[in-house]
């Protein structure tokens, strides 16, 4: 009978995390430093996923991916505890912002295809609903890690110069339903500028303005406020107006820039599909990315493949496959190989006076730059996507070099990043490297004239060596999606919404222990007949 039993694989009803085949997605953005749960989410999320591999049987099969500002697979399917458990506990938490969504993405890659797969959020919630996600024959499940608890946030600091002198300006923002009073901070080169203390509205903002000395290159805003989050409890902005650039690019979807303008740490970018009213007078460079070129009141105009009113060319028609014939020697195409790249389609173009020919094809002129008073202009005379230069390495170089003609390029003072956002500087000779504030030294591999840094995941500063100069670097976080720690119980993927449970049920055999049962009650017949024989 018991064996009959056992054949039939009986199964009986557990909680757990893990199941036969299982991706956990644990999210180490900013907000999972909140110490709502001691001593912070983040910790909390890696106990729940080594607590979930400890508990799993031989046969299931454990993968886990870190959502942080780059995802990354820490380990595949497979089932050793004890090595995957050890991987847990070397991650790091971030202060960035997490790409959640394509975390996810990378765990159904995971599990593509498999029967009876699992994928566990472990994260608190915060971050953008998930539109462009589909999960397969995989299950879905959400872990929310926190309780909640009151925040105040550095939410903006800036500089301006006006003709009564320079003005710093510092805002806060209060997350939780209680007013909370803080003491706000102001530094310039390190020195105290100003101390306040400040009574912040429940869920409302505080903000102060005050007199900055001239001759400063970093500003700093320190926040003393007993709270479940200090990441935020930071802020820095460079005074050299280089420093950052507000970028607007205007055309269709291309990612292929848009990634190219996200390693700039400088860059802000904004997206239009057409030239504000005011001509783009708020912002350092417009871009026209495959849309005719307007007139506009930015220092900068980039033109790429359709060039219009304001152009710095004539345009004749267009042209098919042309080659390369020369290039200048210009600071824009400094690092850029267009020789090799294959263009479809280009415009043909004769140059307007005071137009300079950079680089030309069998068909014309393919880049024209222009130096205006108070305002520059460089034209492409074909649009990356009509061609395979976004593939190459100068293209990212060619963009970089193009915001540094068109808006002045970057002096070597401080330089704010957003943390574990990745940038880019150029490189000339040497190994660059970049030290952490904890004293950590990270050398960095350089590709075609350029080194990406991805190590300023932590608010707080860095110095970056590259050329043989040494350069500050400061990380800041100042996002309102990290800064607002609630909890959330209920996300959204593609549309469909997901609410948060403890642990979800699965099936577990039982015919092992019956098994042992039957084995146990033929040994004790056999020992009895034994016994009487």
């Amino acid at each position: 009978m018991l064996a009959v039993l056992c054949l039939a694989r009986p199964q009986t009803r557990q909680r757990g995390l893990a199941g036969e085949v299982t991706v956990f997605v644990l999210d180490s953005s900013a907000s999972m430093g909140a110490t709502d749960v001691l001593p912070n989410r983040f910790t909390e999320a890696r106990r729940l996923a080594k607590e979930a591999i400890l508990s799993t049987k031989p046969g299931d099969r454990v993968a886990l991916v870190e959502a942080g500002p780059v995802p990354r697979v820490v380990f595949p399917l497979g089932n050793d505890p004890a090595r995957q458990t050890a991987a847990i506990d070397a991650m790091d938490a971030t202060d960035a912002e997490a790409e959640v969504g394509e975390a996810m993405r990378l765990a159904t890659a995971i599990v593509s295809g498999l029967e009876e797969a699992r994928i566990v959020l472990l994260s608190d919630g915060d971050f953008e609903p998930i539109k462009d996600f589909s999960q397969g024959k995989a299950s879905v499940v959400y872990r929310s890690i926190g309780k909640g608890a009151p925040n105040v946030a550095v939410e903006a600091l800036g500089v301006t110069d006006t003709p009564k002198g320079r003005l710093l300006y510092a805002g806060l923002k209060n997350y939780s339903g209680e007013k909370r009073s803080v003491t706000l901070s102001l530094y310039a080169d390190g020195k105290a500028v100003d101390s306040l203390r400040l009574d912040v509205p429940a869920y409302g903002t505080q903000g102060r303005t005050v007199a900055a000395p001239a001759g400063v290159r970093l500003y700093e805003a320190k926040l003393e406020s007993k709270d479940a989050l200090a990441a935020d409890d930071y802020a820095a902005v460079a005074a050299d107006p280089t420093a950052s650039l507000r970028v607007l690019r205007i055309g269709r979807a291309d990612p292929f820039l848009e990634r190219a303008l996200s390693l700039d740490p400088r860059v802000t970018l904004d997206r239009a599909e057409a030239l504000p009213a005011d001509g783009g007078a708020a912002y350092d460079v417009v871009i026209f990315d495959g849309v005719a070129s307007q007139p506009v009141k930015s220092r900068g105009v980039l033109i790429l493949g359709n060039a219009g009113i304001g152009a710095p060319v004539e345009v004749e028609g267009t042209t098919k496959a042309p080659r390369l014939t020369s290039t200048e020697k210009s600071p824009v195409l400094k690092g850029v190989e267009l020789d090799g790249v294959f263009i479809d389609s280009m415009q043909r173009v004769q140059p307007k006076a005071g137009g300079e020919v950079l680089a030309r094809t069998t068909a014309g002129p393919l880049v024209v730059a222009e130096r205006r008073p108070n305002a520059r202009a460089l034209y492409l005379a074909f649009s990356p996507l009509n061609s395979d230069f976004p593939l190459q390495i100068g293209f990212p170089i060619f963009v970089a070099n193009a915001l540094d003609f068109l808006a002045g390029e970057a002096g070597d003072g401080p330089m704010v990043v957003r943390a574990g956002k990745p940038f880019a500087v150029s490189v000339e000779s040497g190994t660059p490297s970049i030290q952490g504030p904890d004293g950590t030294r990270t050398s960095l591999k350089p590709l075609g004239g350029a080194a990406t840094i991805r190590e300023a995941r932590r608010v707080g500063h860095y110095t970056l060596e590259a050329n043989g100069k040494k350069r500050a670097v400061i990380a800041t976080l100042q996002s309102p999606r990290e800064s607002d720690i609630a909890p959330v119980d209920q996300i959204a993927l593609a549309n469909r919404p997901v609410k948060a449970i403890a642990a979800p049920l699965r099936f577990a055999d039982f015919w092992r222990p019956l098994a042992t049962l039957c084995l146990l009650v033929l040994s004790a017949e056999w020992w009895l007949y034994a016994r009487r024989s």
